[in-house]
């Protein structure tokens, strides 16, 4: 017999609700795997329905790439109990216009001790996309807004940092520490850092600080390089950095 799509809505719903009370409940944040051991249910459904929760904001991502309870339950809360706004919540319009101006994928990315945590991007609209960062922590080094987040740190923290053997993602990752320096000292005398297929050949991004952002916090572009570099693309450090310092600070309230 099959299913009616009365039917079919309905378990899309209560499925739904399952994940944001296993979510609710939960004293850390969930990945998708443990919150499909904990459901019972498949895990392309729990990736696939915790998408549409966390774009709906009723879930969010944590900073240790888990799941956890989003903004938007607060309009199910009266009176001032309801939490505040995530960053990437309050960012997402920024990064919607970011796509927009500039034809790019935007994404928002966060400092944290063990790297740089992408919380959250939007797609472009091009058919030919680089891979979905969302929730991957890597090294400052390897990509755009790891390196514009470097030019937030101090000496100390830069000279712990340059002075560990740097891994190579492909050959033309920077490796170097007297280099990296240099790279780091140019991008924030300019305001934004170019990343030349430092993590994946014929991946390119650019990135800025976000100013007023709690925690220390980066707006990147990415895409593929032919299309998506310093030659072609001469003033669009300059028009990113100009936006991002433009708006940002009316999304965050500061």
């Amino acid at each position: 017999m099959a299913t009616s799509p009365a039917e079919s809505t309905t378990s899309a719903i209560e499925r739904s609700f399952l994940l944001l009370q296993l979510v609710a409940a939960a004293d850390e944040p969930l990945g998708v795997r443990e919150l499909g051991r904990r459901s019972g249910l498949p895990r392309s459904t729990v990736s696939r329905l915790a998408a549409q929760l966390v774009e709906l904001g009723m879930l969010s991502r944590s900073g240790v790439g888990g799941l956890v309870s989003g903004p938007a339950l607060g309009t199910l809360i009266p009176g001032d109990e309801a939490p505040p706004a995530a960053l990437e919540d309050r960012l997402r319009p920024l990064l919607v216009e970011c796509v927009q101006r500039f034809g790019e994928s935007a994404a928002l990315t966060v400092d944290t001790p063990t790297g740089a945590l992408y919380l959250t991007n939007v797609l472009g609209p091009s058919a030919i996309q680089a891979p979905d960062p969302t929730g991957e922590r890597l090294d400052f080094h390897l990509v755009a807004p790891g390196l514009a987040l470097m030019t937030s740190w101090d000496d100390e923290r830069l000279d712990t940092y340059t002075a560990a053997p740097l891994p190579a993602a492909t050959p033309l990752t920077i490796t170097a520490a007297a280099t990296l320096r240099d790279v780091v000292r140019m991008s924030a005398e300019r305001g934004y850092a170019w990343a030349d297929q430092a993590l994946d050949l014929e991946v390119n991004g650019i990135a800025v600080l976000v100013p007023g952002a709690d925690p220390v916090a980066s707006i990147s572009l990415y895409g593929p390089a032919y299309r998506l570099n310093p030659s072609d693309r001469p003033g669009l450090g300059d028009a990113l950095r100009d936006l991002v310092s433009e708006q940002a600070p009316g999304l965050l309230g500061v």
